[in-house]
């Protein structure tokens, strides 16, 4: 007969003993295979997520902090093939109310598109121009009307027809934070249209940039209707209004569109018009000027521009306060608001090669009007704009060294060839029509009027190129020009020449694949499969230990057959193959009933996170989508994990000699196992593990901030002590040489004849007890007050962000007055202001990978002694291992969980003009609001995203109440940049919400775990009965009745269940003890109370079952073989 028919037959006739164990396989495949398809569906929903976020787009192009002609996407489009569509996009943001002022939603994702765009919609029929909206009756695309997604549609909850007002920032080329930026308070444009619909995210609704799980809140305006409003005034020569600032490209049939072929297009597309760059004829000069609308070059541009003839001439053209010339009697001469030219020396004949940084020349008639003669001291005083645009006048005195002759007039309608166009003064009619956001505090005369009506902005004075970038540099640019001579050059070759040099990222122009961006974010940094594994270690473990229990039970019942084949000679190798055979035979055809059952396991997991722990999944509703490969693995890991349970729990008993399975009998008893205590060293370590614990009680006390780890050790120090007392207390029984005159002495005794079994009985209870339940004394409450400065709210009571930057200092007198502010209200707090880049939701509420997290520009002096750190402080930021590489700070939780890095790693990033550069981790917070994000230096900030001007996030520190009161006022007088306010301690306890839901999901699976695993001692029960049935017949034949065994026999094992709940809880009890009594911690429900009661009733009906069916019959006839 072969083995496998052996094998076959055996697990036919032991069908009982084996269907057990089946059914123990079935419930570890069901467990491993669901939490693998619990994996594969969360991944697959975040796949269907961000596609339908990106539709049909590959490839986007963005301009982050400017515009390009929209008619780039025209010409980009001609140099692709097939059916790409290049929709040209106007990205921005806003915000919207009611004309009643009843709702308000800031920080909405305004999104201008024309047909273009719905065509790489992921479904076009879903999209205004599609059938869908027929069917909704959704009024025509062109009609003007609002359209809004989902989430945007549940904040307004308003009807069709309805009108809705958006308020949006007027953009500007030159950035407010810019000297002579023109007026301090924003313009501000408005659109009152009505309410189209809703669109789903099959038509768009979901679309966006960042790879964030949440959709943003959306709103979509014809194209035109946008750009007619929004940039009005922002090409004040051409009055054109066709500007963009993203471009999506893809095929809306089958296809996609590589980065590669678009790199090469753009290439050959872009021109200087779309990066602001022009190249000027000059009037007075042979020569031709490269400016920009951005008003100062960036470095790449000047330096680009000085390449294309080398006697180039860079210039810098400043708006100076005044023009002095100090007298001997300390009476002066005053020119207020006046042009000053720098320029280098050597390349410009007007000056001498020997001009010094200390000389000056002014022209004829600044010279007369100062009644000044060469070699008088001239002083030149101005204002830069300092650290949150606050001015600061400086001045620099300077020597007359040459008076240069009056400069040709200027025609109306044109600017000086040495000045720029400067916002709000190039176009004014008189003086008193500036509007630079520079203070007048000099009186303009009439001979100042009649300067400006005929030479306009021509300069008064000439300094040295390195005397002005001295004094005016700043990090948007050096110069303000670049002249090239005009000489054996035309302005197509400086064109061509300037085009070639430069590449895309230097206009601003960047790439980005969004394709690949969405396969990489979703590749979440928590793998729910791996995830819902390590939660349900607990059941996983309880049905190998039943498993292995089960079949080694079998097999001890079955010692005289293995004991009969090792005596006619067959190999213990052949013995193994067919028990345990038999034994993968039992688990195969369990796994595989356990992963047809797994897709219940796996949509109930689905159910409740969508559910009772969506707190983990930010509300997200996954569907279920599992995957043959998870299927195959969940069920043959089962199979072989199962396999292993019941190989390591018969090792020992294949290996024995015939002659002692042959006496064993079906009983199972195999040799004496009494295992007698001769030490007392478990006793003094049971009694050292208990003066620790109470050690550290009473040195941290229940409200100390770490209490919570102090309390959980302590609580592990007493499950520790109770097991060595307990072990302790099981040898003294077994060696006490007493006469026993009742059976429940007898009982006691019985428990340590069997010591091993029974600790290990007692502490897996324990154990499984104390873990499931003092896990919660880990769970997070933002209940610190939050004007605590070393909380997660680091003293702040409300953090807010606006949709329009805001360019003052919300602290300062300018501020107040600019924005009508209530100075009582802002003495009793503090507002403290971020710079920010938005980018990815790196924080524990987003299930994506976040490529590019956000990032916040800070003073770190204004954070000083706030927040906890695990690694690091505020100075930190000041520390970099490489002159181009920024240091920043993140939040622990971030650091480790959505970063997936460690301290002194670096990641990659794009600055504002195209170029690459690195972060470092430098340090982390521990267990903060600020999740989600990285914190730099201002300075860094600036320096790597110079564009990019004001602030868009608040803190509000100071007490609770008066916080609260200035977070309102601040809302209702920024209204229209969109200041919204939150709650710091919400804020917290909503990224808490996030690793308490985890807690609660390994609480609530650990104590599936142990609830099953209280089988288990049914088994064990069960075991110990069989070996002892010799003794129970003995009894029987001295005259107990089997009534009187059964109940002392329950008596004696109810005992070690007892033990264990008792001890585990009560260990469990003192590691929650802050949560319960201190208030340091979010306080248990009375579920773990529940949870006590379930595991003593299942514990005592499983030792009650095995009782029933061990004894429920006499055991006399076991004596006949006596």
């Amino acid at each position: 007969m072969s083995l496998w028919k052996i094998i076959f037959r055996n697990l036919l006739f032991f069908r009982r003993q084996n269907i057990g164990i089946i059914f123990a396989a079935a419930l570890c495949g069901v467990v491993l295979t669901g939490a693998l398809t619990v994996g594969d569906s969360v991944r697959s929903t975040l796949r269907g997520m961000a596609e339908k976020r990106i539709g049909k787009g590959d490839v986007a192009m963005l301009s982050p902090d400017g515009f390009f002609e929209e008619d780039l996407a025209d010409r980009i489009r001609k140099k692709l093939s097939g059916n790409t569509v290049v929709s040209p996009i106007v990205l921005y943001r806003g915000t919207l109310t009611t004309p009643d002022g009843s709702v308000r939603v800031a920080n909405v994702q305004v999104i201008g598109v024309d047909e273009r765009f719905w065509k790489l919609a992921p479904d076009f029929a879903h999209t205004p121009l599609g059938t869908w909206s027929v069917k909704k009756e959704f009024p025509e695309w062109s009609s003007n009307s609002f359209f809004v997604n989902q989430r945007l549609g549940k904040r307004l909850n308003l009807e069709k027809g309805e009108r809705v007002i958006l308020r949006m920032e007027e953009p500007s080329m030159f950035s407010k934070d810019a000297p002579m930026s023109g007026e301090r308070d924003n313009k501000f444009v408005t659109m009152n249209n009505p309410f189209g619909g809703i669109l789903q995210a099959e038509g768009f609704g979901s679309f966006g940039l960042q790879g964030n799980q949440r959709e943003p809140l959306t709103l979509f305006v014809p194209l035109g209707s946008l750009q007619k409003k929004l940039f009005r005034s922002l090409d004040e020569v051409s009055s054109n209004t066709q500007f963009a600032n993203f471009l999506l490209m893809g095929e809306p049939e089958n296809g996609s569109v590589e980065l590669e072929i678009v790199q090469n297009a753009m290439e050959q597309s872009w021109t200087l018009e779309d990066a602001g760059i022009e190249i000027k004829e000059l009037r007075e000069s042979d020569q031709w000027s490269v400016r920009t609308r951005q008003v100062f070059l960036s470095d790449g541009l000047a330096r680009q521009s000085g390449q294309i003839k080398k006697d180039s001439v860079g210039v810098l053209t400043y708006l100076v306060n005044a023009i002095e010339k100090k007298s001997d009697q300390n009476r002066t001469s005053l020119i207020p608001y006046s042009m000053m030219s720098a320029v280098p020396p050597p390349k410009v004949d007007f000056l001498t090669e020997d001009w010094g940084d200390g000389d000056i020349a002014l022209n004829r008639w600044a010279a007369n009007d100062l009644n000044a003669t060469l070699g008088d001291p001239i002083s030149v005083s101005y204002y830069t704009v300092g650290e949150r645009r606050k001015l600061i006048e400086s001045s620099r005195e300077f020597t007359l060294r040459k008076i240069l002759p009056m400069p040709k007039p200027v025609q109306e309608d044109y600017e000086s060839d040495w000045t720029p166009r400067f916002p709000g003064l190039s176009d004014a009619e008189s003086c008193g029509e500036w509007d630079t956001g520079i203070p007048i505090v000099h009186k303009v005369r009439d001979r100042d009027e009649d300067y400006w009506d005929k030479y306009r902005g021509s300069p008064k004075g000439f300094i040295s190129l390195n005397a002005g970038q001295e004094m005016w540099g700043n990090r948007w640019g050096s110069l303000t020009g670049v002249r090239i001579n005009r000489e054996n050059i035309s302005k197509e070759t400086v064109r061509e020449r300037l085009r070639k040099n430069l590449k895309a990222e230097d206009a601003g122009l960047i790439l980005r694949s969004l394709r690949s961006d969405v396969q990489k974010s979703v590749e979440s940094p928590i793998d729910f499969g791996q995830l819902f594994m390590g939660f349900s270690v607990f059941v996983i473990v309880a049905v190998l230990a039943i498993t292995g229990m089960m079949f080694g039970f079998s097999l001890e019942q079955r010692s005289q057959q293995i004991g009969l084949l090792r005596a006619v000679g067959w190999k213990t190798l052949n013995i193994r193959l067919v028990y345990w055979g038999e034994g993968l035979l039992s688990a195969g055809i369990g796994s595989a009933f356990g992963v047809m059952l797994a897709s219940i396991y796996g949509k109930t997991i689905l159910d409740l996170l969508s559910g009772e722990w969506s707190g983990a999944v930010s509300g997200t509703r996954f569907q279920y989508d599992a995957t043959l490969f998870s299927m195959m693995i969940g069920g043959i890991s089962s199979a072989c994990i199962c396999l292993m349970a019941m190989v390591w729990s018969t090792k020992k008993l294949l290996k024995r000699e015939p002659k002692e399975l042959l006496v064993s009998g079906t009983t199972g008893t195999i040799g004496e196992t009494d295992i007698v205590m001769k030490r007392s060293w478990h006793l003094w370590v049971g009694l050292l593990c208990l003066v620790l614990s109470l050690s550290l009680i009473f040195s941290f006390g229940l409200t100390n901030s770490q209490a919570s780890m102090a309390f959980f050790s302590a609580g592990g120090l007493l499950l520790v002590s109770g097991l060595f007392l307990f072990r302790a207390t099981l040898g003294r029984m077994a060696k006490k040489k007493i006469r026993f005159s009742q059976l429940a002495q007898l009982n006691r005794r019985n428990l340590g004849r069997r010591a091993g079994r029974s600790l290990v009985t007692v502490g897996s209870m324990a154990a499984g007890t104390f873990l499931v339940v003092s896990t919660g004394a880990f769970r997070k409450a933002a209940d610190t007050p939050s004007e605590e400065w070393q909380s997660g709210t680091g003293g702040f009571s409300y953090w807010g962000e606006s949709a329009s930057p805001i360019y003052d200092d919300l602290n300062e007198e300018e501020a107040m007055n600019l924005f009508d502010l209530n100075e009582s209200l802002l003495s009793n707090a503090e507002v403290v202001p971020l710079r920010l880049r938005e980018g990815d939701d790196a924080s524990c509420l987003n299930l994506n990978k976040a490529l590019r997290p956000k990032i916040y520009g800070i003073k770190p002096s204004d954070f000083d002694g706030r927040f906890e750190f695990t690694e690091g402080n505020w100075s930190s930021l000041y520390i970099s291992s490489q002159v181009d590489v920024v240091p920043a700070l993140v939040d622990q939780n971030t650091l480790t969980w959505a970063l997936k890095r460690s301290i002194g790693e670096r990641l990659q990033f794009m600055d504002g003009e195209g170029r690459a550069f690195e972060i470092e981790i430098v340090g982390a917070f521990k267990g903060t609001m600020l999740q989600g994000a990285l914190f730099i230096k201002e300075e860094d900030f600036l320096q790597k995203f110079r564009q990019q001007g004001g602030y868009r996030s608040f803190m509000i520190s100071g007490k609770k109440k008066e916080a609260g009161k200035l977070a309102l006022h601040l809302e209702d007088r920024l209204f229209q940049y969109g200041m919204e306010f939150r709650d710091s301690q919400a804020k917290l306890a909503e990224l808490q919400k996030v690793e308490n839901t985890y807690l609660s999901i390994f609480q609530g699976l650990g104590g599936l775990g142990m609830l099953i695993g209280t089988c288990g001692l049914g088994l064990v029960v069960a075991r110990n009965l069989v070996e002892r049935s010799h003794e129970f017949a003995l009894f029987e034949a001295l005259g107990y009745e089997l009534k009187v065994l059964q109940k002392n026999v329950f008596f004696e094992h109810a005992q070690l269940a007892t033990w264990g709940i008792i001890l585990g809880s009560l260990s469990a009890i003192l590691g929650i003890a802050p949560s319960l009594f201190g208030g340091v911690l979010e306080a248990p429900g009375i579920g773990f109370l529940w949870f006590f009661l379930a595991l003593a009733i299942l514990a005592f009906f499983w030792v009650g079952v095995a009782v029933f069916l061990t004894l429920r019959k006499s055991q006399l006839d076991s004596l006949q073989n006596e």
